[in-house]
């Protein structure tokens, strides 16, 4: 039976597509490379068959058409997960909630509640290098 590190969330072997000086881009075929990440049901990853990533280049020299593993630890799926799923919830309820205490009409709250997210979005748009930097995958030969 294959160990599975649980403090992996996304492990899956893939080919290089392309090299750049600061980047590299993988394709990862989607198997079952998420059957034991906690983020499997929330995460897009999961939803296509196959997956391009970006990976920053690392000193190893890589060729492309190469495979190799890339990977991305646990943590960084559950900093995802609340970023992009439950700050969002968060704020949707509880806009929803405080403008239905006040007394607005139902359908008001709801398309405030919704327009609220506008700008969370753009915020995370603005913020996304650094997310990108942030949320990282590293990049390993394979044997």
């Amino acid at each position: 039976m294959a160990h599975i590190n649980t403090s992996v969330c996304f492990e899956q072997k893939g080919t290089i597509e392309s090299i750049n000086e600061n980047r590299i881009t993988v394709r990862i075929d989607r198997g079952s490379a998420c059957g034991h990440c906690s983020a499997q049901g929330l995460c897009n990853l999961a939803e296509s068959a196959e997956s391009i990533i970006e990976v920053n280049n690392s000193t190893q020299l890589f060729s492309v058409g190469e495979w190799v593993q890339v990977t991305m630890s646990g943590s960084m799926g559950k900093k995802a997960i609340l970023l992009g799923y439950f700050i969002p919830f968060v704020l949707l309820i509880s806009t929803l909630l405080i403008l239905s205490a006040y007394g607005l009409p139902d359908w008001i709250a709801g398309l405030v509640s919704l327009l609220i997210l506008i700008p969370y979005f753009i915020f995370l748009y603005i913020f996304r290098e650094r997310l990108r930097r942030t949320f990282s995958f590293s990049i390993h030969k394979t044997a």
